[in-house]
């Protein structure tokens, strides 16, 4: 009998509880059409254009494994689009073991949104205010330079990265909390005249990341990027292009463009930038990094 009674009450409380999450996202299962049975993930769309700033991010063309910048950054990072601003602080080590590997981790270790009820709807997301705090993904390089110094060939290295599922508040298409990978060749010409250096950069790869698409589990798409720097002893200027091309849609096509100066601050670097990308990346962002050099 009191087993029955025990049985009886714990049913009663799981009741309320599930009527108390039907309820607090009545208005999302009318508004997606949820069936009553598939997980929320299968109604969100995992491509950048659709996502947070973070989720998806373009890798960066290699600077530092050129240049020996053993360091600790941090950076903060503000986005904006038509209904979202999003606010961001990201960190980074990086450690050559040699003249020829290193290696490489980063992340966003804080991100604060607020995205306007039509992002929130056209990205399918799941809290109601739209906005809040979110981590991000841990991700983890290894870097091999296979030509260092030659008289005719530029400087070529080999990068392989790894996408972690470590990052927060997929249920609001901040992050995807699937894991991914990325390998890429990375190339670089110096010239130099007088006090100035000219660096112009190369990257050509391939990108691809876990889904939870039944369709197709895996996204994958081709990386590639161009960039040039003038450099002076104390300050320096560069601008990139960098994307990646999936075969989803046009939200899976990131486009970025960037301007940057950089002031050498004695062995430490102080950084600006100021980038923009297309539909799959409908943001612009500014950027301030501090380098810690080692």
């Amino acid at each position: 009998m009191k087993s029955n009674t025990l049985l009886s009450i714990v049913y009663f409380f799981f009741l309320i509880h599930l009527k108390a999450q039907q309820t607090d996202y009545q208005w999302w299962n009318t508004l997606h059409g949820w069936d009553g049975m598939s997980p929320f993930e299968s109604y969100l769309h995992l491509e950048p254009g659709r996502m947070g700033p973070n989720a998806l991010p373009v890798p960066e063309l290699m600077y530092s494994v050129w240049d020996s910048l053993n360091g600790l950054s941090g950076t903060t990072y503000y986005t904006t689009t038509r209904g979202e601003k999003t606010y961001s602080l990201k960190n980074s080590i990086y450690y050559q073991a040699d003249r020829r590997v290193a290696l490489c981790a980063w992340m966003v270790s804080a991100e604060y949104f607020t995205s306007s009820d039509a992002v929130r709807d056209f990205r399918a997301a799941r809290t109601y205010e739209g906005r809040g705090w979110a981590i991000g993904d841990l991700y983890v390089e290894t870097h091999w330079q296979i030509v260092q110094f030659a008289k005719k060939l530029p400087q070529i290295a080999l990068r392989i990265g790894l996408k972690t599922a470590s990052g927060s508040r997929v249920e609001d298409a901040r992050f995807t909390d699937t894991p991914g990978y990325y390998f890429d060749v990375n190339f670089r010409k110096i010239y130099s005249k007088q006090t100035f250096t000219y660096q112009f950069f190369g990257m050509l790869g391939f990108f691809a990341y876990q889904t939870y698409r039944t369709d197709h589990k895996q996204n994958d798409a081709l990386l590639f990027g161009i960039g040039g720097r003038l450099q002076s002893r104390k300050w320096g200027a560069g601008t990139h292009l960098r994307s990646y091309l999936g075969y989803f849609g046009k939200y899976d096509k990131p486009v970025i463009g960037s301007l940057e100066v950089f002031y050498f601050l004695n062995k430490d670097i102080l950084k600006f930038r100021i980038e923009k990308g297309n539909v799959s990346w409908p943001f612009t962002g500014l950027r301030l990094e501090y380098y810690y050099r080692f």
